[in-house]
């Protein structure tokens, strides 16, 4: 059995003896690295409208029922434009303590949101307008999306790979070199993302410490005029970020 092994270590050493010699292969075509990006931006036809609902008072109880009452007028006054149950989601009810300056107990506040997804981008005026109206006090964001992310994100990556190509080909012309076939293409994931793009974003929740009245003050200024022009429909941008290395010849 020795002699078996001791020639299969024999084999083995000179065969890694002969890998060894080989020549490393080296790729000596001149070549240009140059990055394309692409933004496609499209109508959206998917809108997340998110909602909240803002409570306080230094019985628990108390505040927990005006909440309660005014996140079900908020769900009735959507419901009443034709949204249907399954296009709403309640979620994220928050209780917490409110402390002053002093730390002397103030009371509680109590948070209530709701999201409402609608297909009809003329709907999200009447839809944030009327859930204001009934006492919705925060209008925690507006989303807009699309269904056919996928095919517009192909689109992006076409024509990120052609501004690629246009980029290689003008900065090889200074040089008086052409651009020939595509040695390696690489898309940057941190670039490759889907942004949404409106004039109305939401105001979020307030610092506790402002109070209620400086939340109700900002609902009265988004409610007080026509909500019709403080909203614009927003765009989804499909962005594409390619890195492509190509061969330069004479």
């Amino acid at each position: 059995m020795k002699p078996t092994l001791l020639a299969v270590a024999l084999v083995g050493v000179i065969g890694s003896s002969l890998l060894a010699q080989q020549p490393t292969s080296y790729d000596d075509r001149h070549r240009i690295s140059v990055t394309g990006d692409a933004d496609v931006r499209v109508a959206p036809d998917r809108i997340v409208i998110t909602l909240g609902v803002d409570t306080r008072d230094v019985n628990l109880l108390v505040a927990k029922q005006q909440n309660d009452a005014i996140v079900k007028k908020g769900l009735a006054a959507v419901k009443a434009l034709g949204v249907a149950d399954r296009d709403i989601q309640t979620d994220q009810l928050s209780i917490s303590q409110r402390f002053g300056v002093s730390q002397e107990f103030e009371g509680y506040t109590v948070r209530n949101m709701f999201a409402v997804t609608i297909n009809d981008p003329a709907k999200v005026e009447r839809v944030i307008s009327r859930a204001l109206e009934s006492g919705v006090n925060h209008l925690l964001g507006v989303d807009f999306q699309t269904s056919e992310l996928k095919k517009f994100r192909e689109q992006a990556r076409e024509l990120a790979v052609k501004a690629a190509r246009e980029k290689a080909e003008k900065m090889a012309m200074t040089l008086g070199q052409t651009v020939g076939n595509p040695i390696q293409i690489d898309e940057d994931q941190r670039y490759t993302r889907t942004s949404y793009y409106s004039s109305w974003s939401g105001t979020g929740w307030d610092d506790d410490s402002r109070g209620a009245s400086a939340a109700s003050q900002m609902v009265v200024e988004v409610a007080g005029g026509d909500v019709a022009d403080t909203i614009a429909l927003g765009k989804v941008s499909i962005r594409a970020s390619v890195r492509v290395i190509f061969e330069l010849t004479r």
